[in-house]
């Protein structure tokens, strides 16, 4: 191409990039664009993205404040493994029928709240009109806690009131420890706010709290011999205990309930007259006694005034299924459906060194005997334990013997009660945690189904380490079968077939 054509057709569209500019920027194209129709459709769609952007913002925040007011029990989900921020159906039904005004006020320092407490504490405004949460800093209101106690009230504690009744719930209450004795650190173990909250309200709203006898004098196991989950328990039951010496004094008219608890002495003839004509005039007791190997007739004679006895031996268990391993004097009774037992009727009971409850041959057609605990059939009563080579004997009594009994009679509208166990052992730290509390809990709600409690919430500690697993004799054979035959027989038959695999290839 020449020069001269290249310059023609360059100066070509030189002329036309001026037209177009020309014609862009020209008076009436700018006057279109802004005032004519494409000036409109910029307009429309702006101004339709300002609404939509005002009403995706309005709807966040309508909906922000929506969930601001439903309660975090609903918006929160409590994935561990206790369920340390969540409240029981107990309490639930306990603050459902609650009638009068609680405050529950929270003390502690802005800063310093505990996660737990706090949470916990927002569960129980939320689930009742009835209930208030206030937090009361001691900075603050330094002479506050002083109207409810005379005592220092801890930081993270809780005081519970209901108009003039109040109960202070220490945050040492609701958090439970223990001491490693090796190494001398203490460890937290379980988490009791919900079971100590909950009591206390029931302790506030109420207008009697039962009084119970622990009767004394005779070398008995008093309550801070027992496990302490019984006395928690009944302590949360806002159960009133009290010693009483029969030698000396006489049955208070206002005790609802005995309690014998695992006499080392015989009572005298009088003491024993006292509880039995507190029994035929309507009275209640819980009583557990203990092999001994000594006689006591009198205390026996109460026992004998209701149609039951005990054997001078202790039961033996020949069902590996019902002993505890290589203990078969450790009894894991058959648990009987009764009102008593619901609570721990999917657990195991570990009853130690137990006697047999016997009916004797005639009692009063009023006296009505029910089984709560029972051995099985091939059961038998060892007379001399102390020499013992734990093998049943031609001449031994076999049979299935009862454990724990209730006893009731009717008479002129006076309704007497007994809930009776032969082992007071079962009782003791060391077998009541083997079977994580469930001996304890049997324990408190017999004491407890027999007072005049108006409401009747036991809730355990949640605990933050291990459960205890319980295998009777029968689990551990069965288990130590599969261990040491079973797998490896399985790996050599495995082990045979690849290498016949193998050869034929």
């Amino acid at each position: 191409m020449s020069s001269e054509k290249k310059e023609k057709k360059q100066h070509k569209m030189n002329f036309n990039i001026k037209e177009k500019l020309k014609k862009t920027f020209s008076k009436e194209h700018l006057k279109e664009v802004f005032t004519g129709e494409e000036q409109k459709k910029h307009l429309k769609q702006g101004s339709y993205s300002s609404i939509m952007t005002v009403i995706v913002l309005a709807v966040i925040v309508v909906i922000n404040l929506i969930v601001a007011q439903i309660p975090t029990s609903k918006t929160q989900i409590d994935l561990s493994t206790q369920k340390m921020y969540s409240v029981t159906d107990e309490t639930k039904t306990a603050l459902k029928d609650l009638d009068q005004d609680v405050t529950l006020y929270y003390i502690v320092q802005k800063g310093s709240e505990d996660d737990t407490i706090e949470k916990l504490l927002e569960h129980y405004d939320e689930l009742s009109d009835h209930i208030k949460v206030e937090t009361k800093d001691p900075d603050l209101y330094p002479k506050f806690t002083s109207q409810y106690t005379d005592q220092t009230v801890a930081a993270n504690s809780v005081i519970v009131v209901c108009g003039d009744k109040s109960k202070v719930v220490s945050n040492s209450d609701m958090w439970e420890t223990s001491t490693n004795y090796q190494t001398y650190q203490t460890q937290t173990t379980g988490f009791d706010g919900e079971g100590q909250i909950t009591s206390a309200i029931t302790y506030v709203t109420s207008e009697n709290n039962p009084k119970v006898y622990w009767v004394t004098g005779h070398g008995e196991a008093s309550e801070s011999d027992l496990s302490t989950n019984f006395s928690d328990a009944v302590n949360k039951n806002n159960v009133e205990i009290s010693d009483l010496a029969l030698m000396t004094d006489d049955i208070p008219e206002d005790a609802e309930e005995l309690v014998i608890m695992s006499p080392t002495t015989d009572f005298s003839e009088d003491e024993a007259n006292k509880v039995i004509t507190y029994l035929e005039n309507g009275g209640k007791l819980l009583m557990f006694t203990s092999y001994t190997g000594t006689d006591m007739p009198n205390l026996d004679s109460i026992l004998e005034n209701y149609g039951v006895k005990r054997s001078s031996g202790i039961v033996v268990e020949t069902d590996s299924q019902h002993y505890y391993p290589q203990m078969p004097y450790y009894l894991l009774p058959n648990i009987q459906s009764d009102d008593i037992t619901t609570e721990v009727k999917s657990n195991y009971i570990l009853m130690p060194v137990a006697q047999a409850i016997q009916k004797l041959d005639s009692y009063r057609d009023t006296i009505t005997i029910k089984s709560l605990l029972t051995t099985t059939e091939d059961a038998y009563i060892e007379n001399d334990p102390e020499n013992s080579t734990w093998s049943k004997s031609a001449d031994s009594e076999t049979g299935a013997f009862d454990l724990g009994v209730s006893i009731t009679e009717t008479i002129d509208d006076k309704e007497t009660q007994i809930i009776y166990f032969s082992s007071a052992s079962m009782l003791s730290s060391q077998i009541d945690q083997a079977i994580s509390g469930a001996n304890s809990k049997l324990a408190a709600t017999a004491l407890t189904s027999m007072c005049d409690v108006e409401q009747t919430v036991v809730i355990p500690s949640k605990s933050t380490s291990y459960t205890n697993l319980v295998f009777t004799q029968g689990a551990v054979n069965t288990w130590s079968i599969i261990t040491i035959a079973g797998i490896p027989l399985v790996l050599v038959v495995i082990g045979v077939m690849i290498w016949m695999k193998r050869r034929k290839q």
